[in-house]
C-alpha cells in the first residue's frame, strides 16, 4: 500500500458553503509531515518543526472550545471578532503558516503528477509558489539547499510506493491531491476575503 492509501487520517471533502472541520483537518494534517521524510533531506527538519507547531497552537484553541471552534473559518472568525489575529500565537497565524506549508506540498505534487522528472525543478517551483516570499534570505538559503538534495523521481515513487507499483501511487496521489487541493484553495480563499492572508 503507498503512503496515501497508508494514511490513518484523511482530509475530508469541503462541508456546506466550504466549512473545513477543524478536528479533522487537524488530524489529516499531521499525517502530512511524514512525507517530507520522502524527500530525503533532513534540511526539511524545519518545516516538519513548524508544521507541528502551527497544529499544536490550532488544537490548543480547538481544544479551548471544541463546539465554537468546530471549523477553522470559526476558528478565524473568532480571533478577528476579537482582534487577535496578529497576536503573538495566534491560531490565525498559526493556519497561514500551515496552509504555507500545505501549499507547498500540493504544488509539489501537482508537478510530479504533470510529468514533472526532474524533482529539484518540482520543489522550486513549489516553494516560489507557496513559501519563499515570506522567508527571509537565511531560510531562503536553508530551502535552496534542502531542493538541491530532494531524490530522483524514480526514487521518491518508490519511498512513496511500500512496494506497490509507480501507478499505483500516480493512481493514490491524484486522489490525495483530489480533496486537498479544494481544501488548501478554501483556506487561501477565506483568507484573502477576510483580509488575513499577509
Amino acid at each position: 500500500m503507498t503512503f496515501f492509501a497508508t494514511v490513518e487520517h484523511r482530509f475530508l471533502p469541503l462541508g456546506d458553503g466550504g466549512a473545513i472541520e477543524t478536528e479533522p483537518f487537524l488530524k489529516a494534517a499531521a499525517q502530512v509531515i511524514p512525507f517530507f521524510d520522502t524527500l530525503g533531506s533532513t534540511a526539511f527538519m524545519p518545516v516538519k518543526s513548524d508544521i507541528n507547531g502551527n497544529i499544536t497552537k490550532l488544537t490548543k484553541k480547538y481544544n479551548e472550545n471544541p463546539e465554537a471552534y468546530k471549523t477553522l473559518q470559526m476558528i478565524v472568525d473568532s480571533e478577528i471578532e476579537a482582534k487577535t489575529t496578529k497576536a503573538s500565537g495566534s491560531a490565525t497565524d498559526a493556519l497561514l503558516w500551515l496552509k504555507r506549508a500545505l501549499e507547498f506540498i500540493l504544488v509539489f505534487l501537482q508537478k510530479v503528477l504533470a510529468n514533472e522528472q526532474d524533482l529539484t525543478v518540482a520543489a522550486g517551483a513549489a516553494y516560489s509558489a507557496s513559501l519563499k516570499r515570506f522567508h527571509g534570505w537565511i531560510v531562503s538559503g536553508i530551502f535552496s539547499l534542502a531542493m538541491k538534495a530532494v531524490p530522483y523521481r524514480k526514487d521518491f515513487i518508490a519511498a512513496l510506493a511500500n512496494g506497490a507499483t509507480e501507478e499505483q501511487v500516480l493512481k493514490d496521489m491524484t486522489e490525495f491531491v483530489s480533496v486537498f487541493e479544494p481544501t488548501v484553495t478554501c483556506i487561501s480563499d477565506f483568507y484573502k476575503a477576510k483580509g488575513v492572508d499577509s
